[in-house]
């Protein structure tokens, strides 16, 4: 509740100092009357009770679907998946990328660098918007699958490098698609998934004008606020052989409420309360031009054709994508129980599985690669 008080007293400000500074001068004039500050104290009390309740949540509101959704700071340097000259792709981290940020270079070879820039794709989407993507070709011809693999939020493709790795590492062609306002695609208003979707559609799209990748098996994979992406767009998209949603977010609604207590809890001082969290979520979907409450990508997963394989990969520790939110998304797909697997990892965090356990999760994608449908 501090948050909206707060930011309430400092617009209340703009106009009482200026207030005080103007009976100053009636002061000095000698024409300031008795009742001026009953006056000035009346208005700028409806005015704290105006800006807490409306000119708070739109201003938030509006700076979320403009300006707040982007690539965290310590991921913007990224340029590309590298591949080593095993043919391996080589991690790269936010500690790989602020140590070349401190030293001025790369500390790998200027070749390996300059391949990861080429790998670079951009991809033309809906609303004007330029996606960037890369490219990572398989280690054998023709390749197992294409695997398209979108990020989470306040991500870019270096997300999706350990993922692209296991997939690379057995057969797969990969494509690493960066939504529009991350890593180096354009800005457009945030959608919550709306218009992500579509980025996805789109990307899919290129990929498929690729020679010969017109009849390869697509796989599709999401993490996070991906899988809302991934979600969304798979009713458009025809061939899927495969999907992985890893960290699957259910209800963008309540989703974006549990992001907000979230980051009340590790902010405090940001801790945005009811009724605020509904009216700033309110404002947002006036300006994004977008309805929470009818985003919910268990509903549209629940609608997959039923030959269609899925693999579903949750967190025990996770506030985002809560286990029990997970489960439920996965009993509703309508597979069968050998068409589709739910992988709940108790020890780690969000969208973190692949990073903590990639042997395992390794194996969970072979399993994947093993029943794709053709």
């Amino acid at each position: 509740m501090t948050f909206p008080l707060l930011a309430a007293a400092v617009f209340t400000l703009a106009t009482f100092v200026p207030t005080a500074a103007v009976w100053v001068v009636l002061w000095f004039l000698e024409r300031a009357g008795g009742g001026f500050w009953r006056t000035a104290l009346w208005l700028h009390a409806g005015l704290f009770l105006l800006h807490a309740f409306v000119t708070f949540p739109v201003v938030l509101g509006g700076l979320g679907s403009r300006f707040f959704v982007g690539t965290r700071p310590d991921e913007r340097t990224y340029a590309g998946p590298r591949i080593d000259t095993a043919g391996a792709i080589a991690i790269q981290s936010w500690d790989s990328l602020k140590h070349e940020a401190q030293v001025g270079h790369a500390e790998v070879d200027a070749e390996m660098v300059a391949a990861a820039k080429a790998r670079e794709r951009r991809i033309p989407s809906s609303d004007g918007v330029s996606l960037r993507a890369f490219r990572i070709e398989a280690r054998r011809d023709p390749p197992v699958a294409v695997a398209v693999l979108v990020h989470g939020l306040f991500r870019s493709a270096m997300e999706l490098d350990p993922v692209a790795a296991m997939l690379h590492e057995q057969g797969c062609e990969c494509w690493s698609v960066e939504m529009r306002n991350f890593g180096g695609s354009s800005r457009a208003p945030f959608t919550a998934g709306l218009r992500e979707s579509e980025d996805v559609v789109a990307a899919v799209r290129h990929v498929r004008s690729q020679p010969g990748r017109e009849r390869t098996p697509l796989v599709l994979f999401g993490v996070s606020f991906g899988t809302v992406a991934v979600s969304l767009a798979l009713p458009r998209i025809d061939g899927v052989a495969g999907v992985v949603l890893d960290a699957p977010i259910d209800d963008m609604g309540a989703a974006a409420h549990r992001l907000l207590d979230l980051i009340g809890v590790r902010r405090p001082l940001f801790a945005i309360g009811e009724p605020w969290q509904s009216l700033v979520l309110c404002s947002f979907e006036a300006w994004s031009g977008v309805e929470l409450d009818r985003i919910v990508p268990a509903d549209v997963l629940a609608t997959l054709p039923q030959d269609l394989p899925v693999l579903v990969i949750g967190a025990g520790i996770d506030e985002r994508a809560p286990p029990a939110t997970v489960e439920r998304l996965f009993a509703r797909l309508p597979m069968a129980d050998d068409g589709k697997q739910l992988w709940m990892e108790g020890s780690s965090e969000h969208g973190r599985v692949f990073l903590d356990h990639p042997a395992q999760y390794a194996e969970r994608l072979r399993w994947l690669l093993g029943h794709l449908r053709r």
